[in-house]
């Protein structure tokens, strides 16, 4: 079982050092302009289980349709499903940005979320995480690309990459993840460490057959070690001693 690097100095270490090697690898990714708030929210909700191909089809044929938020706010829940029905889910996540659209228009008297940019971090997370639909991963991903915040967002990659390396605990859930790592990754990387740790759980990291010989973190990795020693208890009995035994009298 892999066990869990609890001590905080040996875990802001092990994040240095892959953030560090990461880097070597991927690069560092360039920062996007600072978007609008709520389309970014909603393209984070349109991405919920489904690919990114997917929800940028949906998100340009939500806009296609629905020319300004307030156009999308007086549409039918079945008339924004139909238009986002390209990422999945289309009646579930309809409902969901129906709903925020008229809690934010009737909260604030307009469609738009950039009074955020005058909030904390924790309170821009909690406004958002009060609502249906909106996780601490849907959150931390929106104010990350959106509002150029220093947050570690965590998602199914992060989190897989995180359990092997003995970062979080082995029943950690993804949402407990982002208190437990985001206060030890170093100090305005969270955007570089994220974008380059979804690249590599998307290349050497991955859910089915890692390609755990090309990973410059093998010596660091539990999980590699543990699948080694796996390995080295099952080595097949060597053919000369199972040729005697064939040949051994039968009583």
């Amino acid at each position: 079982m892999v066990q869990n690097s609890r001590s905080p100095s040996i875990l802001r270490k092990k994040l240095l050092r892959l953030a560090d090697g990461l880097r070597e690898r991927f690069g560092v990714p360039s920062r996007p302009r600072r978007a609008n708030i709520l389309d970014a929210l909603v393209q984070t909700l349109l991405s919920q289980s489904t690919t990114d191909h997917n929800r940028n089809l949906a998100f340009n044929e939500l806009k296609k349709q629905f020319p300004d938020w307030d156009a999308a706010a007086a549409a039918t829940q079945g008339a924004l499903a139909r238009a986002v029905s390209s990422a999945g889910l289309g009646n579930q996540k309809a409902a969901r940005i129906r709903s925020f659209l008229h809690w934010l228009r009737d909260e604030h008297g307009e469609l738009s979320l950039e009074f955020l940019n005058e909030k904390s971090d924790t309170q821009a997370v909690e406004l958002l995480t009060r609502h249906k639909g909106i996780g601490i991963k849907t959150a931390y991903v929106t104010l990350m690309w959106a509002s150029d915040r220093d947050l570690f967002a965590v998602d199914v990659h992060i989190h897989r990459i995180s359990g092997r390396f003995g970062l979080i605990g082995a029943k950690t859930t993804p949402e407990k993840a982002h208190s437990e790592l985001g206060p030890f990754v170093p100090k305005g990387r969270a955007f570089e460490l994220h974008v380059n740790m979804l690249a590599f759980g998307r290349t050497i990291c991955k859910a089915r057959s890692p390609k755990c010989r090309e990973c410059d973190f093998r010596r660091m990795c539990p999980h590699y070690r543990e699948l080694n020693r796996k390995n080295s208890n099952q080595v097949p009995e060597p053919k000369r001693t199972r040729d005697k035994l064939r040949q051994a009298p039968k009583n």
